[in-house]
């Protein structure tokens, strides 16, 4: 804020100073001009007093400095603090204004040019022909078409701030001294004017920039959140100046400075990365403020980054302020802007007072945040104290100790690692990421002092893979307090993680030393505790596993129950029941994962591990199995991935080795005493648990195995006592008579069956034919029975025995009637042949040829009728056996029906009536097989239709199958008939009883042949209104 105050009193000196420069050339100048131009000269000078806006001063003297020097062209150009751009302001052509003029930029120290020549020399000259004279610009000079012209700079306060130039385009001309001095005197007002102007917008802008400087300070100042002030500084900044983007690195190592915050104009894309910044990188090393207007013409960026990604960013300006605290410094402030160009003095002192606001301000809240984390160490002095004090469980204490680690550092994160065997475990954390959890015991070394940790991803104290983990995490820093345990002899760690590098001061050690002196006296209490409290729950735990297994009787169930318990009493991960067989111990339950494959599995008893339990018969416990190369192989659960082992013999009927009671843990960890006695309390009461168990399953197997008997034999068995109440009733005895065994127990058998089975005989024997009703329908029984005497002789019961007989006699029944049938069927065609053969071999009898022809045709169709027969009888046998060939092609379903109704039309007295449509019917099958099937069929229809009945035969698709259907007037059949014509060897009673004629194969024949061609075959049928049998098949593929 000093430096734009002196920035303001050096702009009211200069505007003092231009004033008396002003009115020295006037007295000079009065001598020079006539009256009339005086009088012109005080009309400009009023004309420039009265305005503030350059603008409008640039106009209007170019209005008045044209008649004064008869021009048509009057320019005028503003020249930068350096003297090394101009710049157009406002042209004129013959009364009318340029607007391409204000985009013309002349390049002072490059650009050759009249206007250059009026700013270094700083005196007025003329120009009498411009295209042909080497000072004038050709650029210029073909842009304005100009033909003479007179260049005067605009002087203020000995400093040219612009020039005007005047001229004709009409035709050459020459100015004179005089006209040279009037336009001297003009531009002198001029000048006056513009820097009046540009002195009071420069007051203004300091005055705006000191407004801005004090906000800022004030903000930043009060804001105790670094990134919160780190914003509010990049965000009225970046707005402030008008850049295109605004930043802040924090740190002192150039390139590998992180972007602590930043802001960019809408539209744009934050910066991903803070490498290769090249400026704020050079600012850092200098220590200095960085400038840059072009970052293509800037060779000092090479050393510190280069250009590369700054123009891939589109920056080319640049400027880059260092922020120093106390001669420290702590960081960089960047703006960039896209468009190339010097940086104004105030740009540079405005961005210089931002930087050491924003160190004061980091600074300030540095130290109260460092404040606060001593006043919080000593509140975590406290807590650590009043809460480690407390009579706690081991969890409990264990969580606070995690929690007074994290408050007590202020750190982000904290965890506790607690020895289980050879390693450490996580046993409490605090705001841990979750991706860590699994591994944050792996990397750590288990040492016995602090581990402090400032920048942990170069630390190779620790596991490389573990430091990548923690750093994805988001952590950077880490602190390790060792904790003793007592119980284990071995010390833990708490570790205290921080989300930014940490330099741990000597107040952190102590406070570090003081958290490892409470933890381990609030640890020793705490596992004093855990000891009588899991001393009280094993009393517990066994009391109740005790009376569970007491009342369990079965062996597999004991072992089951034990393998529950056993895990849960000490803490483990695993169990395994091993018992003795044959010199082996075998696997007969186990739990936990990976267990599976372990149950049966054998091993020899005078293996390691259980076998030295079994020979020693005392307990054996392995803190670490897995890492001991004798006894990795020794346990089947080891080699599953266990380590810890803990087994207890366990003892028979007559104490002798019975076998071994064995529990796991994941981890190593040592067996506590208290846990030892427990488990082998446990095997105690499974030994008897397990003896009685036995002895009730010997028994009970005996009386299984006889329900087992009677339960599956094939006979029915029932038993009588000497009431005749039954008593035994067993699953076939239901089967057979279709009474349950809950109805028939208690009754006796004429209740339940409606039929006395005693046959009356003291001795009975032998089978006996027997009939009851189940369900209606008449069963035949083979029946024998038995009689039970008691020690007197008296009849104490009978049984019976049993079996269903009524499929035999119904399979008698129908090969009795198939035989017939077939008989019947064969001896009607053979008759008439043999009939119609002897008629004419007979030589009395002289036959013409008609007559001959006539036998001849009878015979040929009685033995075609014959084949027909011993055809169906062909295809039943290689359905039977499955013998029977199937060809599946593309047919006209249409085409099948017609050949067969064309066949049978005109050899009967039916009306045939045919639905088939238009298009073919193509389907999948075998043609051969379905017009075998349609022709069975039909002759169903006419055989059971009367005389000069109608039959109907139709086909059609129905979506995905193609049905044919035959529809005749016949007797139709009883429904309790339906489900068996389709069956082999069965004829309807109609039809026997009318005398049809038939084998009761037909149906049956055709039903296979469809199924075989994937389709289906059904009938409806009302009885005395006639049937419709209807098959389908799959419409053929394209």
């Amino acid at each position: 804020m000093l430096r734009i105050g002196l920035d303001i009193a050096a702009i009211v000196i200069g505007v003092g100073l231009a004033c008396l420069g002003l009115w020295a050339l006037r007295r000079r100048t009065a001598s020079a001009v006539s009256e009339p131009q005086l009088e012109s000269l005080s009309a400009i000078a009023t004309a420039f007093g009265g305005s503030d806006d350059m603008a409008t001063i640039a106009r209007e003297l170019l209005e008045r400095v044209e008649p004064l020097v008869d021009v048509e062209l009057s320019l005028l150009y503003l020249v930068d603090d350096e003297r090394r751009l101009a710049s157009g302001l406002l042209g004129r052509d013959d009364g009318r204004e340029l607007a391409w003029f204000g985009e013309i930029t002349v390049d002072l120290d490059n650009e050759s040019s009249g206007v250059s020549t009026a700013v270094f020399e700083a005196a007025p000259f003329a120009v009498y022909d411009v295209r042909s004279s080497k000072i004038v610009s050709p650029r210029l000079a073909q842009a304005t078409g100009a033909r003479s012209a007179a260049f005067v700079p605009l002087l203020a306060n000995e400093r040219v701030i612009g020039v005007l130039v005047v001229g004709t385009t009409s035709e050459l001309r020459a100015f004179s001294s005089e006209e040279l001095t009037l336009l001297r005197t003009v531009a002198g007002e001029a000048a006056l004017a513009l820097d009046r102007t540009r002195s009071t917008a420069a007051l203004k802008d300091a005055l705006e920039r000191e407004r801005f400087v004090a906000r800022i300070s004030s903000r930043v100042r009060s804001e105790l959140d670094v990134d919160e002030l780190l914003r509010v500084a990049v965000e009225e900044t970046g707005a402030a100046l008008k850049v295109d983007r605004c930043f802040i690195r924090l740190g002192d190592t150039e390139d590998s400075i992180p972007i602590a915050a930043q802001w960019h104009a809408p539209g744009l894309s934050p910066i991903e990365t803070g490498r290769r910044l090249a400026a704020s990188n050079l600012a850092v090393r200098r220590r200095e403020t960085v400038a840059i207007e072009d970052v293509q013409h800037a060779p000092e960026l090479a050393g510190v980054g280069g250009t590369d990604a700054l123009l891939e960013l589109g920056s080319r300006a640049l400027l880059a302020v260092p922020i120093v605290v106390f001669e420290e410094l702590i960081g960089v402030v960047a703006l960039h802007r896209f468009e190339p160009g010097p940086w104004t003095p105030g740009d540079v002192s405005l961005t210089e007072a931002v930087a050491r606001e924003i160190g004061l301000g980091i600074h300030v809240a540095r130290l109260l945040r460092d404040n606060e984390r001593r006043i919080a160490q000593q509140s975590a002095f406290f807590r650590i104290a009043a809460m480690l004090g407390q009579p706690l469980s081991l969890s409990a204490t264990l969580d606070a100790l995690a929690q007074a680690a994290c408050d007590a550092f202020g750190g982000d994160a904290a965890a506790v690692l607690m020895p289980r065997g050879t390693e450490l475990e996580l046993a409490a954390s605090v705001r841990l990421p979750e991706q860590l959890v699994p591994l944050i015991a792996d990397g750590v070394p288990a040492e016995g002092r602090t581990l402090a940790s400032p920048k942990l991803a170069g630390d190779d104290r620790f596991d490389a893979r573990w430091r990548t983990h923690v750093y994805e995490a988001g952590l950077r820093a880490l602190l390790a307090v060792p904790v003793a345990s007592p119980r284990a002899g071995r010390n833990g760690l708490a570790l205290v993680f921080f989300s930014d590098e940490r330099t741990l001061t000597d107040e952190d050690l102590d406070v570090a030393r003081h958290l490892g002196e409470a933890a381990r006296g609030a640890l020793e209490r705490s596992e004093l505790f855990e000891a009588e409290r899991t001393a009280r729950a094993l009393s517990q735990q066994l009391a109740r596993t005790g009376s569970v297994l007491a009342t369990e009787l079965d062996p597999a169930a004991v072992l089951d129950e034990v393998v529950q318990q056993a895990p849960a009493l000490v803490g483990a991960d695993a169990c395994a029941v091993l018992t003795l067989e044959d010199d082996e111990l075998v696997v007969g339950a186990a739990v936990g994962e990976g267990t599976d494959e372990a149950v049966g599995a054998r091993v020899s008893s005078t293996a390691l591990l259980s076998g030295d339990v079994f020979q020693s018969r005392a307990p054996v416990a392995v803190e670490n199995a897995a890492a001991d190369g004798h006894l990795a192989g020794a346990d089947i659960l080891v080699e599953a991935g266990y380590s810890a082992y803990l087994g207890v013999p366990l003892f028979g009927p007559e104490g002798a080795p019975a076998g071994v009671l064995a529990v796991y843990a994941r981890r190593p960890r040592s067996w506590r005493t208290e846990e030892i006695e427990a488990l082998q309390a446990l095997a105690g009461n499974t030994s008897a648990a397990l003896a009685n168990a036995e002895l009730y399953s010997r028994v009970s197997l005996e009386k299984e195995r006889s329900v087992a008997i009677l339960a599956n034999i094939a006979d029915g068995i029932v038993a009588v006592d000497r009431d005749g109440s039954v008593v035994l009733w067993n699953a076939a005895a239901e089967q057979i008579t279709g009474v349950p065994q809950a109805e028939a127990i208690g009754h006796t058998t004429t209740q339940v069956l409606q039929r006395d089975l005693e046959s009356g005989d003291a001795a009975p024997g032998g089978q006996r034919l027997v009939s009851i009703l189940r369900g209606g329908e008449e069963v035949w029984l083979s029946l024998s029975e038995a009689v039970m005497r008691d020690p007197l002789g008296a009849v104490a019961g009978r049984i019976f025995a049993f079996r269903d007989i009524s499929g035999d006699r119904m399979v008698e029944q129908v090969k009795s009637d198939f035989v017939a049938a077939v008989s019947h069927e064969l001896r009607t065609p053979l008759t008439s042949i043999y009939g119609f053969a002897e008629t004419l071999l007979r030589q009395d009898v002289p036959f013409g040829e008609e007559e001959r022809r006539t036998f001849l045709g009878y015979i040929a169709s009685e033995s075609e009728r014959l084949t027909g027969i011993v055809d169906q009888l062909l295809n039943v046998a290689r359905l039977d056996t499955g013998d029977l060939q199937v060809e599946l092609g593309r047919i006209d379903v249409g085409s099948v029906v017609s050949e067969v109704v064309e066949t049978v039309e005109g050899a009967n007295e039916h009306r045939f009536e045919i639905d088939l449509p238009d298009e073919p019917l193509a389907a999948e099958a075998d043609p051969e097989k379905v017009r075998q099937v349609f022709n069975i069929l039909v002759e169903n229809a006419l055989r059971y239709s009367p005389e000069g009945g109608k039959v109907t035969v139709g086909a059609r698709r129905n979506a995905d199958r193609v049905e044919v259907r035959v529809v005749d007037e016949g007797t139709g059949i009883p429904a309790a008939e339906r489900e068996w014509i389709f069956r082999k060897f069965y004829r309807a009673e109609s039809a026997a009883r009318d005398g049809a004629a038939g084998t009761g194969l037909g149906l049956f024949i055709a039903k296979e042949l469809v199924n075989a061609m994937g389709g289906r075959i059904w009938v409806d049928s009302t009885e005395g209104e006639g049937s419709s049998f209807a098959f389908e098949l799959p419409v053929a593929r394209d």
